[in-house]
């Protein structure tokens, strides 16, 4: 009887055994939710996912989860299209994460953490549904977006730059208590510690300039137009980028960016712009990226 008792406790424990399993392949499941895609890459940038010992090659066409970490090399950048409705360009030696979570009534909050470098993120606002929000974070800032484009720039963990190219975008401290700021179209500023700096102007020939710095091919040799998301991808960037610009009818009614000037000439190579500024800038100084030409 004692046999037969351990017997058949083995076979119940067994089948609990299979019922848990199951259970937890679905938790993981449900934690590792598809966040965006890679539409465009451009030399070489590493994704890191929780839960995986080894970094893997970020490629075109890659899936990104939430909690995934996007790094990138010394003269690479990448392009990544969220929920059909917002892009993030990564320039080289930047690393960010997207984080979402659901708000008080039903809207989803997406949350860009640039822990260091620099992004471009574009939001659509005809594109967004009532209730979402888009945050962009640095670690000493948050910038509130809702259907525009805005530079993010940490350049240490208690320095950083923002400049909006369209739309509007409520800026403060994190963590500190500082006033809240508004950003609006071709305005800047930098945040050092728990401090904003006064807002500055830059024109619009250097916001293409800046712009200029995030382009990327449209396809990639080796990985070109095999699946669909990724041209349906490029539709919904151009979409995106029209959208929040104010260039369709159903926009947000902003003037588009003229177009970058072309590549200097020989005879004009000693007035182009400085480097941009990356995470290695030392002291307070504002981003080179962001500096706006004096006015004369």
């Amino acid at each position: 009887m004692i046999r037969a008792g351990l017997k058949l406790s083995a076979a119940v424990f067994f089948l609990l055994a299979l019922l848990v399993v199951p259970s937890r392949s679905k938790l993981h499941a449900q934690q590792q939710q598809n966040s965006g895609v890679v539409t465009a890459v451009e030399g070489q940038a590493q994704l890191t996912r929780p839960n995986v010992q080894q970094p893997a090659t970020l490629r075109q066409k890659d899936n990104v989860f939430i909690r995934d970490v996007i790094d990138t090399r010394e003269k690479s950048s990448a392009r990544m299209l969220f929920g059909g409705k917002a892009t993030v360009t990564v320039r080289e030696l930047s690393r960010f994460e997207v984080r979402e979570e659901t708000i008080a009534g039903g809207g989803t909050r997406s949350t860009v953490q640039v822990n260091s470098g620099a992004v471009l993120i574009n939001v659509a606002r005809d594109l967004m549904k009532p209730g979402d929000e888009v945050v962009v974070r640095t670690g000493n800032a948050i910038a509130a977006i809702r259907g525009s484009m805005i530079y993010a720039e940490a350049t240490k963990p208690d320095q950083s730059t923002f400049a909006q190219l369209a739309g509007e975008a409520s800026l403060e401290c994190a963590p500190g208590p500082c006033p809240p700021v508004t950003l609006t179209r071709f305005t800047a500023t930098d945040v050092n510690g728990s401090n904003i700096a006064p807002l500055r102007q830059i024109t619009e020939e250097f916001a293409a300039l800046l712009l200029r710095t995030f382009e990327l091919p449209r396809t990639v040799q080796g990985e070109g137009n095999r699946n669909s998301i990724v041209n349906n991808g490029f539709n919904d960037v151009g979409t995106i980028t029209q959208a929040a610009l104010g260039t369709t009818t159903t926009g947000v009614g902003f003037v588009p960016l003229p177009p970058p000037p072309p590549p200097p000439t020989k005879s004009n190579l000693g007035t182009k712009l400085p480097p941009p500024c990356r995470t290695d800038c030392g002291g307070g100084e504002q981003s080179q990226a962001i500096r706006s030409r004096p006015k004369k």
